[in-house]
């Protein structure tokens, strides 16, 4: 989508909110916080013509949705599961997102790393609550957990997921038949879908589940993810009842030039008390934006440990061995892996590693790579995929800022100029983008060392190194 129509959308769906601020459920519908021009989230407003020809799929998973939401009822317990009922009060309660089973049971976070560890250093007691984003039932993932965690469940009380529902629905109508249609290229565009309603049931009930929590461990300070989805807002909003607890946000991941809602400030019973960054960059980002403290504590992504790591032997390494880092969607990971395909086809003496993120399976892609033997599918350690390579190919992958913090050469696919998703954006030259295969190895040589130094040192200071100072709950 082009700059402008994006600022569009963002503006039509912001004065949505705006006119209704305190409606939970204005506030609790997905849509209406743009997260970013990007092709997977522009399609949830306008959907593309190959995905129109394929409507039966999308009932059918519509179909499958609901099958799988009525068999919670019968698979779940009711709001969350936890080892101890009896449980003291809590200082700080953590909230994080499960998107791999093999994350369930690590030390570190996926998101916060080493947070929690030096929460208990500082003699602050806190606790993780994840939220499930995997396909399985939250009752399977407790059976598999080790750790002092709490899931949160699929489902709460059946009465209050049918009084969800319901509200859901009149929702759904009320957007149809009251509120003024998206004008998009001279036509009036309807985007909202009742599929799409069903997202405020589920940010209905986590939001409820949350504050359960709260009132179970009655914390001091609560700490969750932000992206700008809804139910953080919806989070923010339900605890900001609650006087004797503090709202940090952690921003945790890499930005994009068309990031919306996260660097959108609504007002102050939607903005977080404190929002916690990962650097300097986005620390100057967010404070042009909001009001309200904005602490850096660093990121577990920080390579600045490795800087003793010599640049000119990295300069070195040979160039014919490459990274595909794509993003969370299948579609992206099939469009980038294609891409590698042609250029593998072209130019047979590279050899390419397939990193997938971990909420994608490579089942999931769909594309046959057994006859490419220069392709394989990477099962190895981030660090180890960045040692044994020296270009990576990606899109909108956070992984590009630490691969470029160890000195791979960064190769964007995609326009410059349309729909930029590149975290890279504010030090990668217009040349850096490529959409013609043929055009890969004459970029690759054209790269010169101050450019890479440059790309080099930026991402190394993109991601400070974690590190929590117990002043930042002092200071609200």
């Amino acid at each position: 989508m082009h700059s402008d129509e994006f600022s569009k959308l963002c503006k039509y769906c912001d004065n949505i909110i705006l006119s209704d601020i305190n409606s939970e459920l204005t506030l609790s519908y997905s849509k209406l916080h743009v997260i970013k021009n990007h092709p997977e989230f522009n399609n949830e407003y306008f959907l593309e013509k190959s995905i129109k020809k394929k409507s039966k799929y999308v009932k059918t998973n519509f179909f499958f949705g609901i099958l799988r939401y009525v068999k919670s009822f019968f698979n779940e317990d009711k709001n969350f599961y936890f080892k101890s009922k009896k449980e003291k009060k809590i200082q700080c309660l953590v909230i994080s997102s499960l998107i791999n089973l093999r994350h369930l049971n690590h030390d570190e976070d996926f998101y916060y790393g080493s947070l929690l560890q030096q929460l208990k250093k500082k003699n602050i007691e806190s606790k993780l609550i994840l939220r499930n984003d995997t396909n399985l039932s939250s009752k399977k993932v407790y059976k598999k957990l080790k750790k002092n965690k709490i899931i949160l469940s699929k489902r709460t009380l059946i009465i209050y997921e049918i009084y969800f529902i319901i509200l859901a629905f009149c929702t759904y109508l009320k957007f149809n038949l009251f509120v003024k249609k998206f004008n998009y290229k001279k036509k009036k565009i309807n985007f909202f879908s009742l599929r799409s309603f069903g997202y405020i049931v589920s940010n209905l009930r986590q939001s409820l589940q949350i504050e359960k929590l709260v009132k179970i461990f009655k914390p001091r300070f609560l700490i969750i993810t932000f992206e700008g989805h809804a139910w953080e807002r919806l989070v923010i909003k339900r605890l900001k009842k609650f006087e004797n607890i503090k709202i940090f946000a952690y921003q945790f991941s890499a930005v994009t030039k068309n990031h919306h809602s996260l660097f959108r400030s609504i007002n102050t019973d939607l903005d977080p008390d404190c929002i916690l960054t990962t650097g300097n960059n986005t620390y100057n980002m967010f404070s042009k934006k909001y009001n309200c403290p904005i602490k850096i504590i660093g990121s577990k992504k920080s390579l600045k440990r490795n800087l003793n790591i010599n640049f000119r032997r990295n300069m070195k390494k040979t160039k014919n061995s490459i990274l595909i880092l794509p993003e969370a969607y299948i579609s992206e990971s099939r469009s980038l892996l294609n891409f590698c395909i042609k250029i593998s086809e072209i130019y047979k003496h590279y050899k390419f590693y397939l990193r997938l993120h971990p909420m994608i399976h490579f089942d999931q892609i769909d594309v046959d790579i057994k006859k490419y033997n220069n392709i394989e599918v990477s099962n190895v350690s981030l660090e180890e995929d960045f040692k044994r390579t020296s270009v990576f190919i990606y899109r909108g992958s956070a992984s590009a800022i630490e691969a470029s913090a160890y000195g791979l050469i960064p190769i964007y696919y995609g326009p410059y100029n349309f729909a930029n998703v590149n975290p890279l954006f504010q030090v990668l030259s217009r040349k850096s983008y490529i959409t013609d295969p043929k055009k890969f190895e004459n970029l690759i040589n054209s790269y010169s060392s101050k450019e890479r130094k440059k790309i080099k040192l930026y991402s190394l200071d993109f991601f400070e190194k974690l590190k929590l100072n117990k002043n930042i709950f002092k200071s609200l």
